[in-house]
C-alpha cells in the first residue's frame, strides 16, 4: 500500500516549478495515463537523476486539481508492480492556486538499469528532455558496467543475470516460481541464469528439500 503524506509547499515554488513547464526532472499530467505509461515515466525518472510527477496539472501547466484520488493511487500502485527492481518514490498531496494535486517525488535509483517489464520482455528507460525513451545499449553497458563494478569487482553481469540479481537485493529469497512469475522467463533461461549468479558466489541454493530456493549469500 503506497504511503501518503500531505504537505504545505510555498506557493511560489510551485509557481516557479511548473513556470519552467516539462523537462528532464518534471512531469505533468491532469489524470494518471496509461498504467504502463505511468510505469515508463518512473523509470526514466529513476534511471536518470530523479524527478517529480505532478498530477492534476495539465499540459498547459494549468492546476485543474485531482477529482479521485484513490483511482490515482490504485493506478500508481498497478505501475509500480510493473518496475523491477522497486523504485523508490514518496507521494505527497499538496493544495496549489486552491486545486489539490498530487506531487510523486522519483528519487534516482541506487541499482540501475531499471526495467519496465511488458508481457514476455523487459524495457529499460531514460528521460531525454520531456520524453521517456527506451534506453540505448550503450547506456545499458555503461549502467551494467558501472553496477557490476561497484559490487562485483570486475566480473560484469549481463543484462538479465543483473535483472535476477536486483530481485535477490530487494526479497533476499526466492523461489524459481516466484522468479519465473515476476520476470515471464522461460525455465530453461532462468536456470542457467541462477547457474552463473551461483558459480560467481552471489546467490546460493537453498537445502530444505523442497521446491528449489536460491539466496543470496552475504557479499
Amino acid at each position: 500500500m503506497i504511503k501518503i503524506s500531505r504537505e504545505n509547499i510555498p506557493v511560489d515554488v510551485l509557481e516557479e516549478i511548473v513556470a519552467l513547464g516539462e523537462g528532464y526532472k518534471a512531469e505533468f499530467k491532469s489524470t494518471l495515463p496509461s498504467v504502463p505509461s505511468i510505469a515508463k515515466s518512473i523509470c526514466a525518472f529513476t534511471n536518470t537523476k530523479g524527478g517529480n510527477l505532478f498530477i492534476g496539472i495539465n499540459d498547459a501547466s494549468i492546476p485543474v486539481g485531482v477529482i479521485d484520488k484513490e483511482f490515482e493511487l490504485k493506478r500508481l500502485e498497478k505501475a509500480l508492480e510493473l518496475i523491477i527492481p522497486n523504485p523508490e518514490v514518496s507521494v505527497k498531496v499538496v493544495n496549489f492556486k486552491n486545486s489539490e494535486i498530487i506531487l510523486i517525488e522519483v528519487i534516482e535509483g541506487k541499482n540501475k538499469p531499471y526495467f519496465v517489464k511488458n508481457d514476455q520482455t523487459t524495457t529499460a528507460f531514460v528521460r531525454t528532455g520531456d520524453v521517456n525513451l527506451p534506453a540505448t545499449k550503450k547506456i545499458l553497458r555503461a549502467f551494467i558496467h558501472n553496477q557490476s563494478t561497484r559490487f562485483y569487482g570486475e566480473r560484469h553481469l549481463k543484462k538479465d543475470e543483473k535483472i535476477v540479481y536486483n530481485l535477490f537485493e530487494q526479497e533476499k529469497k526466492l523461489s524459481l516460481d516466484r522468479i519465473r512469475e515476476s520476470l515471464n522467463y522461460s525455465e530453461r533461461k532462468l536456470k542457467k541464469i541462477l547457474l552463473n549468479l551461483t558459480k560467481y558466489g552471489l546467490v546460493v541454493p537453498s537445502k530444505n528439500g523442497g521446491s528449489v530456493y536460491y539466496k543470496t549469500k552475504d557479499i
